[in-house]
């Protein structure tokens, strides 16, 4: 068998990984958005470095880890970690946003009458 056959399941491993990796990165994104006050413009910008770093880090992993094959299942294991992921934590994180949510309107109200 060939070298890159007998590791792929190591590779959709990495892979998975990474997708998890992406959802983190949309996740800081999504924080650092809704700390700046969400206007329109670091929305867009917020997503636009969000969509670099996450094609970065599958680009990345998939040339070290599948020798920059790109395969079909690669993507697929992508997304579905990436979906994972983000619902994930949306379901985790939600409870302690509500919870913070008072203090951090509390905050951004000091720092607009400043």
């Amino acid at each position: 068998m060939l070298y890159p056959t007998l590791s792929q399941p190591f590779v959709a491993c990495m892979i998975a990984m990474c997708g998890m990796l992406g959802g983190g990165v949309f996740d800081l994104s999504n924080l650092v958005k809704f700390l700046s006050g969400g206007d329109k413009l670091s929305k867009n910008i917020f997503d636009f470095i969000s969509i670099i770093i996450c094609a970065f880090l599958l680009f990345v992993f998939n040339l070290f880890f599948n020798y920059g094959q790109i395969r079909i299942f690669v993507l697929i294991i992508f997304l579905i970690f990436f979906s994972l992921e983000r619902f994930l934590s949306k379901v985790l994180w939600t409870k302690l946003v509500k919870k913070c949510y008072n203090k951090i309107k509390l905050c951004r109200t000091k720092r607009k009458k400043s």
